[in-house]
């Protein structure tokens, strides 16, 4: 059964809202990575892409500018309403979620989401902020930076239909959910690793809240591109420690460079240590082996609320 065949008029197309709260360098690969993602899965299924921001999130002018251009304000999305949320993560600024300055604002999408909505997804950050407004509970750092492609065991429920029982999600962060604070809540786990803790979980809401802290809607080269910014920031001193590399991800060759680096760190000669790093990198060519695997997930999320808004209609029109 195709998604569309779910829908209570196959014509009406499903309203798709993604709020990208990513910094100014990295919307437009944001976008591409959701939009792309979400195009592939709904081929069958009339949708409708529009995409917001929030005004509170810093800026520089010129990428407002850019900005207006592709993204509505928030405030647009709730005159125009949508079936579908997606929410992008973002680059924390402060140490607690609720010190962000796009804090309140945020913490009304939440609100808003939770009925006027068919389903949401909640990507990394995002994921923290919605469930922190929801319940309280509170992100815990991690030890390290949890950087690479990971493998996860799948439940037997919704999200998961389809999957083997193993899957592949990219993960890039440094803060996690604690598993017994989410259960004692009632949310739900779809997919989970002993190594690294909970990938992604859901709650009604009423709406279909599906929560990732992985990012399976990453292209191939995005963990390379991240660990490249990462160290770039440890040479100029933004950060005290050399990052973690990728685990699973960069071939054998690659990670006996990157020690190589590590071991000889000169941040006094930033610009060779630069061209080194580059030299090593541009030789790798990383597969997206979890794209599988994001597709079925994605999948699974539209026609959960295909089935949704079918439901909704046969109701109303009793």
């Amino acid at each position: 059964m195709s998604v569309a065949s779910l829908l209570p008029n196959r014509g009406e197309p499903i309203e798709v809202a993604l709020v990208n709260n990513m910094p100014d360098q990295a919307v437009d690969a944001t976008f591409a990575q959701f939009s792309g993602l979400l195009r592939a899965e709904a081929q069958d299924l009339p949708h409708r892409l529009r995409c917001y921001t929030f005004p509170s999130t810093p800026r520089s002018e010129t990428g407002r500018r850019a900005l207006a251009q592709t993204h509505e304000p928030i405030g647009a999305l709730y005159a125009r309403g949508a079936d579908v949320l997606i929410v992008t993560g973002a680059e924390p600024r402060a140490p607690k979620l609720d010190g962000e300055p796009y804090w309140q604002e945020f913490a009304e999408l939440v609100d808003w989401a939770r009925a006027n909505t068919y389903g949401a997804l909640w990507s990394c950050l995002a994921a923290h902020g919605a469930v922190l407004r929801l319940d309280g509970i509170r992100r815990r750092r991690e030890s390290a930076k949890i950087s690479g492609v990971f493998v996860c065991e799948t439940a037997d429920d919704w999200a998961t239909q389809g999957a083997a029982r193993a899957i592949l999600v990219p993960h890039s962060r440094y803060n996690g959910l604690p598993r017994a604070d989410l259960e004692s809540r009632g949310y739900r786990f779809a997919s989970f690793s002993p190594e690294i803790g909970v990938d992604s979980f859901w709650r009604r809401e009423p709406s279909l809240f599906l929560f990732t802290q992985g990012h399976p809607e990453y292209d191939p080269d995005t963990l390379a591109r991240e660990f490249r910014r990462d160290v770039l920031r440890f040479l100029t001193g933004e950060s005290a420690d050399f990052p973690p590399t990728p685990v699973n991800y960069f071939s054998p060759d690659a990670y006996i460079g990157v020690e190589d680096l590590k071991a000889n760190a000169d941040t006094t000669r930033r610009a060779r240590f630069a061209e080194r790093l580059n030299a090593l990198l541009e030789h790798e060519a990383p597969q997206a082996h979890w794209r599988a695997d994001a597709a079925r997930l994605y999948r699974n999320f539209l026609a959960a609320v295909a089935l949704g808004k079918a439901a909704c209609s046969r109701r109303l029109a009793l």
